[in-house]
């Protein structure tokens, strides 16, 4: 068992939670027993598992470990003292893997027909590009494109508020430059969402190829996804605020290409 909080290893891990790091090593955290369980389940490379007895919480998480083991994990206790130097936030579930970052681009997409796809340009809070990971689950999309992407997929408020989703579709990052004929050269209905557009989004068809495409917190979509949309659609709002969060509105739209397309 790991005591020291003083430890090489436990440093390298505290690390993981600064982007650099990140992207110096292709490694990164996650915590919590669904998004391990999720991770494992999706081939994502776990490397190490640190875990602590005293903080589980769902009684099978000696059967998780004893899996994450047999794909080639290794695996060490540590005190609730380290464990708590490690965690992220105030979450305590006794476990945290340290994984290797999957390579996706838009070439290992295999679609399937009629598509449903989600992008978000230059999103910049992790919180919301989590939710909305979590809605396109929920939802059934095929994927969601991270476009000029201006936070880094594998930050812990990313996969915190994604609730694992980031391990059970695919998550990818490209150019608006290279994504937009990628869209095209599939025919996939490219529907962006606008405060100025005069079309409600409920008047458009997401039955067949459709690709939803929202823009930052901030500034919304740029000029050049509103001149390539197929259709510029706005939530009509009934209060004196013009627009609302960026997840809420992905969760939006993309129930209501569930609703029209009759999933179930």
């Amino acid at each position: 068992m790991l005591t020291s909080l003083n430890n090489s290893r436990i440093k390298e891990v505290v690390k993981l939670r600064q982007s650099v790091t990140r992207r110096q090593t292709q490694n990164f955290v996650i915590e919590g027993y669904q998004e391990c369980k999720l991770a494992l389940s999706s081939n994502i490379t776990c490397k190490e598992i640190y875990f602590c007895p005293r903080l589980f919480k769902k009684g099978n998480e000696n059967d998780m470990l004893l899996e994450a083991e047999a794909k080639g994990a290794k695996l060490c206790e540590v005190s609730e003292s380290v464990f708590n130097k490690i965690a992220y936030g105030d979450r305590r579930e006794g476990l945290i893997a340290v994984a290797k970052q999957p390579k996706l681009s838009l070439a290992d997409l295999k679609l399937k027909a009629h598509p449903l796809l989600v992008a978000v340009e230059h999103v910049e809070k992790p919180g919301n590009l989590g939710a909305i990971i979590r809605s396109a689950d929920a939802a059934g999309a095929q994927a969601v494109i991270a476009a000029d992407a201006a936070c880094d997929i594998y930050n812990p408020n990313v996969l915190r508020s994604s609730v694992g989703a980031v391990f059970s579709l695919p998550v990818i990052k490209a150019l608006s430059q290279e994504l937009i004929p990628w869209l095209k050269a599939r025919r996939i209905k490219i529907v962006s969402t606008s405060v100025e557009a005069k079309l409600s989004y409920t008047a458009v068809d997401f039955r067949g190829a459709c690709a939803i495409i929202l823009g930052s917190e901030e500034k919304g979509l740029t000029r050049l996804w509103k001149k390539e949309a197929d259709f510029q659609v706005a939530i009509p709002m009934a209060g004196k605020a013009d627009s609302l969060n960026v997840s809420a509105a992905a969760a939006i739209l993309l129930f209501e290409a569930v609703r029209q397309r009759g999933v179930k």
